[in-house]
């Protein structure tokens, strides 16, 4: 078997909760002419594991994979590459919703009530929620009348909310997304201040309001109404 360091660091959590690392099981097992008719296996160490102590291991599991994951050297992944399965298939949630939902249990965390309100938005019949690794964002397609937005919105770090501004056209979306893809290359090879000096085309920015939360959000809002066309 391969070593998984997810599945070790889930295995090492559950061990504290429970306080060893070796569970107790009783298996009762009846057979008839050599047929097995009836099973029951019954843990009293299994029986702790409520559902407090399995949204507290969710929460921890997934702040590590976040941390972790490599995302394949690309800068906007999806649930399945920030999950890093290599089959393909979700090794914890199954949704980018469920996953958004759980982080921001944390309501302390910067962009709280920015990403509640774009993942409400969010337009997820065309696009499912992208992540963006360094700094952890969330990216959304929220549509316009006559405009696709595609929106970058960082976690718990102070840049401001980037937006790219496209025709509203779902077959051009793949290369609009690798549009976005190209200017986060430019980010991360050069810095943030020489791809705002290139002044890109579609694109524009709305800067937080950080002196008061529920004054700075409201502002915010507002310029992001105005945005979308």
């Amino acid at each position: 078997m391969k070593y998984d360091p997810n599945l070790m660091c889930l295995n090492h959590i559950l061990q504290k909760f429970l306080k060893t690392k070796n569970i107790s099981v009783n298996i009762y097992a009846e057979f008839e002419n050599g047929k097995l008719v009836s099973q029951l296996a019954t843990s009293n160490d299994l029986e702790k594991i409520n559902r407090e102590i399995i949204d507290s291991v969710k929460f921890r599991f997934v702040s590590n994979f976040i941390g972790n994951s490599s995302g394949n050297g690309k800068n906007i992944i999806d649930l399945k590459e920030l999950q890093s399965d290599e089959k393909g298939n979700p090794t914890l949630y199954n949704s980018e919703e469920e996953l958004l939902e759980d982080i921001l249990k944390n309501k302390k965390v910067k962009h709280y009530q920015q990403l509640r309100h774009l993942a409400q938005k969010h337009d997820g019949s065309t696009l499912r929620i992208r992540f963006v690794l360094n700094p952890f964002s969330f990216v959304f397609l929220l549509a316009g009348k006559e405009q696709f937005h595609i929106v970058l919105e960082t976690l718990d770090t102070e840049e401001a909310t980037y937006l790219w501004h496209f025709e509203k056209n779902g077959m051009q979306l793949p290369q609009q997304l690798k549009l976005v893809e190209q200017h986060l290359n430019i980010i991360r090879n050069k810095g943030r201040e020489d791809f705002l000096k290139s002044q890109p085309k579609n694109f524009s920015r709305i800067i937080h309001d950080y002196s008061d939360d529920r004054k700075g959000f409201i502002l915010w809002k507002d310029l992001l109404e105005e945005r979308l066309a």
